[in-house]
C-alpha cells in the first residue's frame, strides 16, 4: 500500500541537492521486448541526475532476466511476487521513488533524450514547481501511424499560471500524456498517489489537477511518444466504464478548481472546458468501440445513457456521432485518411 510521506517544509535549491532529482518509473508486466527499448531511451537522457525505477508486476516472460543483464547503477528494480494490478503497480512506483520529482513512464511509451533536460531547466529557474508538462506524439498502432504532438500557439516554453496550461489541454490545443509529465513526488503522495477509482483516466486525474496549484512548467515541444493500442488493459474495459471515467475526471478537475482558484469566472471556464474536453473524448471512445465491432444499436444506447454529458460537446462532436452510424469499413477508411493527412501536415 502507498505510504504517504510528509512534504518538506522547505525546498532545497536544485543545485544543492544530492542523489537523483528525478525518478523515471516504469511499471511493467510481460513486455520484455518493449521494456528494453523504453529503458534504452531513458538511459540516453542528456540530464544526468535521475534514477530509473522499474516496478515489475510479477512478469512471467523474460523481463526478470533481461533486467538482470543491464549493468547500469542508475537502474533499480522492484519485483512483485504476485500481480497486484495495473494502478497499484503505478502506486508502487510512487512509493519507491527516491527522486524529488517523478515521471510515470508506461513500458510501451518512450521519451526523447532531451526530455529531462528541458523540464529540469524550468525547475532550476523555479524550484517550487509542482508539475512540468511537455508534449508527446500519439502512436496509433491500429492504424500504423503517428499523430504528431500539437503545440500551443499562445504559450511558449517557460513557467506559466498552471490554469493557462490546463486550459490549453482541455481545449485540445496541446497534446499531453502521462509519459510527458514531471510531477513532484511529495504532492502526489500527499494526495494518495495515482487515484485507483479511474481505471481509464487515472493518468489525467493524477497530473491535471496539479496544474491548479499555482505556477507550472510547460515545454512546448515534443519530448515523448505515447502508444495507443487495443490490447492494453484499459482497452478491455466496458464502454460504460470508459465513458463514466471521463465525466468523473471532468468533475474532479472542476472541484479542485473550486478549492484552489479564487476567481469564480475562471472556475466556471475550467468547468465548462473540462466538460467539453471529456465530451470530445467520449466521442473518441464511441468511435473506437464502433471500429472494434460495436453495433449501431449498442452505440446509440450508450450515447443515450450518457446524453447529459455528451451534450457538452462542440458541433464537431455531434458530427462525429453521425459518422459513427456509417458502415465500419467506411469509418476505418475515414480514420486512415484523417491520420494520413495529419501526419503529412506535421
Amino acid at each position: 500500500m502507498l505510504q504517504l510521506r510528509e512534504s518538506p517544509s522547505r525546498i532545497t535549491p536544485v543545485d544543492q541537492q544530492v542523489g537523483p532529482l528525478v525518478t523515471i518509473a516504469i511499471p511493467t508486466f510481460n513486455r520484455a521486448s518493449l521494456l528494453r527499448d523504453c529503458i534504452d531511451r531513458v538511459l540516453a537522457q542528456t540530464y544526468p541526475r535521475f534514477e530509473l525505477l522499474v516496478c515489475d508486476n510479477a512478469s512471467d516472460d523474460d523481463t526478470e532476466q533481461m533486467l538482470a543483464g543491464i549493468d547500469d547503477d542508475r537502474l533499480r528494480v522492484v519485483r512483485h511476487e504476485t500481480n497486484i494490478g495495473l494502478l497499484p503497480n503505478w502506486n508502487s512506483c510512487v512509493e519507491h521513488a527516491s527522486g524529488e520529482y517523478i515521471v510515470i513512464l508506461p513500458d510501451d511509451d518512450v521519451i526523447a533524450p532531451k526530455f529531462l533536460e528541458r523540464c529540469v531547466a524550468l525547475i532550476n529557474q523555479h524550484p517550487n514547481l509542482q508539475v512540468v508538462v511537455a508534449l508527446s506524439d500519439v502512436e496509433l498502432k491500429e492504424f500504423d501511424t503517428t499523430v504528431p504532438a500539437q503545440a500551443s500557439r499562445v504559450l511558449a516554453t517557460g513557467v506559466h499560471d498552471g490554469i493557462d496550461v490546463l486550459m490549453e489541454f482541455l481545449r485540445s490545443h496541446i497534446t499531453v500524456t502521462m509519459c510527458s509529465v514531471v510531477m513532484r513526488t511529495s504532492i502526489l503522495r500527499e494526495h494518495g498517489g495515482i487515484p485507483q477509482n479511474y481505471p481509464h483516466t487515472a493518468d489525467v486525474a493524477a497530473w491535471a489537477p496539479l496544474l491548479l496549484f499555482g505556477q507550472a512548467g510547460f515545454v512546448n515541444e515534443k519530448c515523448a511518444s505515447f502508444t495507443h493500442h487495443n490490447d492494453s488493459e484499459t482497452g478491455r474495459l466496458s464502454l460504460d466504464q470508459l465513458l463514466d471515467d471521463g465525466w468523473k475526471v471532468a468533475d474532479l478537475i472542476a472541484k479542485v478548481a473550486e478549492q484552489r482558484v479564487p476567481d469564480q469566472a475562471k472556475v466556471e471556464q475550467v468547468r465548462a472546458n473540462a466538460l467539453r474536453c471529456f465530451a470530445r473524448r467520449g466521442m473518441v471512445v464511441l468511435s473506437d468501440h464502433r471500429r472494434n465491432g460495436c453495433g449501431v444499436g449498442d452505440l446509440l444506447n450508450a450515447a443515450w445513457r450518457f446524453r447529459g454529458h455528451l451534450r457538452h460537446g462542440d458541433p464537431a462532436s455531434v458530427a462525429r456521432l453521425a459518422l459513427l452510424l456509417l458502415p465500419r469499413r467506411v469509418i476505418d477508411q475515414l480514420h486512415r485518411l484523417k491520420h494520413a493527412v495529419a501526419a503529412r501536415s506535421a
